[in-house]
């Protein structure tokens, strides 16, 4: 109606929230849902369908999906697109304001690595998983004046990642003529790039490279995953316990 004030995104939506008026709270509202950052994370490469985001987020229902997507899209953070025929299936995707959460899911990225420690079984590393981790830590002055194609086929998908004078673009699906392809596992990829050089790498033996094998020293310097898979994760408690411990002798 005329004159009547906008609603606030948080507030078009209808469930629990913190009620504060404070940025973090209303974001909080907004994202702060089981599985909402998450499905912001499956779609920072690109559009996806319900299925193929359900395929990557294991463990959430079809019904909490749906629901999650909704609020989101309510939200403005998400929105719904119709792909043109011969497709002709809907998509979701990021729109211009949810963009703006993603170097927020590249930090958290980054300050959670750290406790990540060995890779469970029950939750294996995923091609899109893999493909925000490399935008995350990608370290743009370690390819500088490199522009390049480079094609990684792994179990559960293709990455593309383009570079172009010190810039990153990384997509999901094949790429046109890339420069160097490689075939792996995501776990050996990580392995990889955490040996710190690939000559240092347990698993440079278990990648097939066509093209331009030299092109794996640089990635090996983009990307300073730090994330060893084969590594204990980090416990909670590291390195509180001698402030504890001082803390319970000035008690005493």
């Amino acid at each position: 109606m005329p004159g009547q004030k906008e609603q606030p995104r948080w507030e078009a939506m209808k469930k629990r929230q913190y009620d504060q008026y404070c940025p973090v709270a209303g974001a909080l509202d907004i994202v702060g849902e089981r599985w909402a950052i998450l499905v912001v994370r499956e779609l920072l490469l690109g559009p996806k369908r319900f299925v193929d985001l359900e395929a990557g987020l294991p463990g959430v229902g079809t019904n909490t999906l749906a629901t999650r997507l909704d609020e989101l899209e309510r939200a403005g953070v998400v929105e719904r697109r119709r792909l043109p025929a011969p497709s002709a299936a809907t998509v979701y995707e990021l729109t211009v304001w949810g963009r703006g959460l993603e170097p927020i899911v590249y930090a958290i990225a980054r300050w959670g690595a750290p406790r990540l420690g060995a890779a469970r079984p029950r939750h294996p590393l995923r091609a899109t998983w893999l493909g925000v981790a490399l935008q995350a830590f990608f370290r743009r002055d370690a390819v500088r004046g490199l522009t390049t194609v480079v094609e990684l086929v792994l179990p559960t998908g293709m990455l593309t990642l383009s570079f172009h004078r010190g810039n990153l673009r990384v997509t999901e699906g094949p790429a046109e003529e890339p420069a160097l392809r490689i075939t792996t596992t995501e776990q050996d990829f990580v392995q990889l790039l955490s040996a710190g050089t690939p000559r240092r790498s347990p698993g440079k033996g278990k990648l097939r490279l066509e093209g331009d094998a030299t092109l794996l020293d640089r990635l090996v310097e983009a990307f300073p995953l730090g994330v060893d898979p084969a590594a204990p994760a980090i416990s909670p408690t590291a390195g509180l316990a001698p402030r504890a411990r001082g803390s319970q002798a000035r008690r005493s």
